[in-house]
């Protein structure tokens, strides 16, 4: 928040917050402390778990894909209405699948309903608000690398 982390009790765990499956889903999740969370749902494992391939490994038309772009909106709600973020920045090795993405942004749109009256989430423009890294798979060191800079030149 305004450039900082955002730490409190623990650091945040986004990632294992309950949420809605579709009606078909059986599904259990992944997650072995809350099943259906977002990770247990959605993340690299679950989904080979859940198809017996690696993610890598299914097609672009998969019917997987489409699951994982609901629940990936369904998280990515709640972020808005909860964080307000100013963009999203998704990575990681589920989303090398770059079909995802405006799967994802119908999903948000549809999922919020008109209640988010901003620019940012409008067909136009909410392609740039949920993006992919810049960065690809360096995002994640580039930013401890300007993490540790920054404290560095604090002390």
């Amino acid at each position: 928040v305004e450039g900082n982390l955002v730490h409190g009790l623990l650091h945040p765990e986004m990632g294992h917050m309950k949420l809605i499956t579709r009606p078909e889903d059986t599904y259990k999740g992944k997650c072995p402390y809350h099943g259906t969370c977002f990770e247990g749902l959605a993340a690299g494992p679950a989904i080979e778990e859940r198809w017996g391939k690696s993610a890598k490994e299914l097609p672009a038309d998969h019917p997987a894909w489409d699951l994982e772009a609901y629940y990936i909106a369904q998280a990515l709600c709640i972020y808005i209405l909860t964080i307000s973020p100013k963009k999203i920045i998704l990575g990681g090795g589920v989303m090398h699948q770059k079909q995802l993405f405006p799967m994802i942004h119908k999903y948000v749109q549809e999922m919020l309903n008109g209640y988010v009256a901003k620019e940012e989430i409008t067909t136009d423009k909410i392609k740039d608000y949920i993006v992919y890294p810049g960065l690809a798979d360096n995002a994640g060191l580039c930013g401890g690398l300007a993490l540790a800079k920054a404290a560095k030149e604090m002390m």
